[in-house]
């Protein structure tokens, strides 16, 4: 069974372009969601090996979607894929549970990092406290974020 990886981003331009990628470089199944709630929703149907979120998504965003995530499937690594990439982001996004924070314009990272979680065994994500991860998208946007 070939790997299976979850790509949630509500660009569907940004979902073809990644799904055309990773069949080019490798035998993967993607799965795709257009908001944090979907990616939950089939996250939790399809227990994929690896979850890519976009940071801003209608719904519920990508660090809302991850606290989600972390609670309910702790062993999957989650990768976030984002145009906003900051420092600060990153420290929010690890505090909820992201494995990796990579800018969108950094697509050799992406690869790298996928094939990085594919090849080492599942381990389950380290729990942040509450407090490290209680920054919303627009407080991290804004530079509001108190992770």
């Amino acid at each position: 069974m070939p790997p299976r990886i979850l790509i949630a981003d509500d660009s569907a331009l940004l979902r073809a372009a990644l799904r055309g990628l990773f069949s080019e470089i490798g035998d993967y199944e993607i799965m795709e969601a257009e908001t944090g709630a979907e990616a939950v929703a089939k996250a939790e149907a399809s227990r994929p090996n690896v979850i890519i979120l976009d940071f801003a998504m209608p719904e519920m965003d990508g660090l809302s979607a991850t606290r989600v995530l972390r609670k309910r499937l702790p062993e999957i690594p989650i990768l976030m894929y984002t145009m906003h990439y900051t420092e600060q982001l990153c420290e929010v996004a690890q505090g909820a549970g992201v494995r990796k924070v990579i800018s969108k314009s950094e697509t050799n990272s992406l690869i790298a990092a996928i094939q990085e979680f594919l090849s080492s065994p599942p381990a389950a994500a380290k729990s942040a406290p509450a407090t490290a991860i209680t920054a919303t998208a627009e407080d991290v946007a804004f530079g509001n974020a108190n992770g």
